[in-house]
């Protein structure tokens, strides 16, 4: 049985990236900060944001087209109805756990998805894609091989995505993405973009030559170059859009130019999908095989990725209190917090029927001790 190391790192890398991105939260989102006595926190500095957009360029399309790749290969495994039955368990029923146990925590209890927002929407997508895939039609379409001109047509596709995003959620602000917060908030340009990348990594399942040629130590280098010159562009189509605002914190109540809302989205869409190849064609050309390191990796990374809001804002907010710069809250606040996180899940998760929610039954220790089993 094949098993896709470069796919699993990327997809693994792309959950760890969560404990980055929210490193800086307290000075994005001063409420949260005041949960933790802290007041009248500073705006986090320019490199900060400049970083999370970077990151946030990318993350979460890699993540929802890997899913999509994936959904194809457990599908020709298992079967739909395993596969449906096994992401009701891993991904929807996590994600109603877990958010429950966040409602219980801040006391809320208003349905709200929290940073699982993802989980919800691509439970959406399972439903979705799994229905279309019993349509014969859909499915051949979906699996034929396709052409450099259908392909260059898909990444068309993706790119004007972003800027459908803004027009069907009515969101005319550069940064600020507008995911669903609640099970009732569905952001239907959201859905339309996230599911087009879910879509296109069903159909690079049955076109891995793709990986093949962006792999090419050439192309990579190309593709990266690329991706490099796409993000400045993005940066600086950012100042422009932005002004000489400082604080970045109001931006949901802030007003801007839409056409320059627009033009800004297009590079956003140009930039993830450069970015998506350019580490798909990285971790394909360097990552060949499982080794214990890499197997432990993605093993943590998606319950780190479920538990590690808390930690990551604990971490942050005991650092803030020494007094220390930016720079270094930033970077101890990541370390401290992937420590705890996996602390906690040693102790919380992986000898517990949490470990059996999350990554299956299959893969728990529970199962080899016969415990709640079978």
């Amino acid at each position: 049985m094949i098993r896709y190391h470069n796919l699993d790192f990327l997809r693994a890398f792309a959950m760890m990236m969560g404990l980055v991105m929210h490193a800086p939260l307290l000075f994005w989102q001063p409420d949260f900060a005041k949960v933790f006595g802290i007041g009248n926190i500073a705006p986090a500095e320019e490199w900060i944001n400049i970083i999370g957009r970077f990151i946030n360029n990318w993350r979460m399309p890699l993540f929802f087209l890997l899913s999509g790749f994936f959904s194809v290969l457990i599908i020709k495994r298992k079967g739909t109805s395993q596969f449906i039955r096994d992401r009701l368990i891993r991904v929807g029923l996590t994600c109603l756990v877990f958010s429950a146990l966040y409602d219980v925590v801040d006391g809320s209890f208003d349905f709200t998805t929290h940073h699982l927002w993802f989980l919800y929407e691509l439970m959406i997508f399972v439903f979705c894609f799994s229905f279309l895939y019993r349509v014969q039609t859909i499915k051949d379409l979906l699996d034929r091989e396709i052409s450099t001109r259908i392909l260059l047509i898909l990444f068309l596709w993706l790119t004007a995505t972003v800027p459908l995003a803004n027009i069907l959620n009515n969101w005319w602000h550069p940064l600020a993405w507008k995911p669903s917060t609640t099970y009732f908030d569905l952001k239907l340009g959201n859905m339309v973009y996230y599911f087009s990348y879910f879509l296109v990594g069903v159909i690079f399942y049955s076109n891995q030559h793709i990986f093949t040629k962006v792999k090419n130590s050439k192309t990579v280098l190309a593709i990266g170059m690329l991706a490099v010159l796409a993000f400045l562009l993005r940066v600086y189509s950012d100042y422009l859009t932005l002004g000489g605002i400082d604080d970045l914190r109001n931006l949901a109540q802030m007003q801007f130019d839409p056409i320059m809302v627009i033009c800004n989205s297009f590079l956003i869409g140009v930039n993830a999908i450069l970015w998506c190849l350019f580490f798909i064609g990285l971790a394909s050309k360097f990552i060949v095989s499982g080794t214990a390191i890499l197997r432990w990796f993605v093993e943590l990374s998606y319950p780190i990725y479920i538990i590690h809001i808390i930690p990551i804002a604990m971490m942050s907010a005991l650092f803030y209190r020494t007094g220390l710069s930016q720079p270094v809250i930033f970077v101890l606040t990541i370390l401290a917090g992937f420590v705890v996180c996996v602390i906690l899940y040693y102790t919380l998760i992986k000898f517990t029927p949490l470990n059996w929610l999350i990554n299956g039954y299959s893969k728990s220790p529970l199962k080899k001790l016969k415990i709640w089993g079978r």
